[in-house]
């Protein structure tokens, strides 16, 4: 099975198994495996999908059932800032000109390069 499956073969595999589609069944029409399919299943019914309703019909299925899970790992340092920049200035300016606000303010895109101190040697031999 691929590493990333989309939403629609999720989707599909969700209506499979809510119509009574055995795992292996699925597995074969989609190629997503049992586990990733209770992986699947169990997340969409924590987003409140039922897969078999009280009158034992299937149940509505949309987009929060079986979207993306949110990226994980740490922050860009400047999200916050750049995002309260661009709030105040967005549509009264371009965004050229809050480049050349930033820019202005000190902010480079590039991190300045420094070169290495002279160590004992060096110092010695230009002596």
């Amino acid at each position: 099975m691929k590493p990333y499956t989309d939403a629609a073969t999720r989707a599909q595999a969700l209506t499979l198994k809510a119509v009574g589609w055995t795992n292996a069944q699925i597995e074969a029409t989609t190629g997503i495996t049992s586990r990733t399919l209770t992986n699947i299943l169990d997340r969409a019914i924590k987003a409140g999908f039922e897969p078999v309703t009280p009158e034992g019909l299937m149940g509505r299925l949309s987009s929060e059932h079986v979207g993306n899970a949110p990226k994980v790992g740490r922050p860009r340092k400047q999200e916050e800032f750049e995002e309260e920049v661009v709030a105040k200035l967005e549509g009264a300016v371009s965004a050229m000109t809050i480049w050349r606000i930033l820019r202005k303010a000190g902010m480079r895109k590039t991190k300045p390069t420094r070169k290495p101190g002279l160590v004992k040697g060096m110092k010695k031999q230009r002596l």
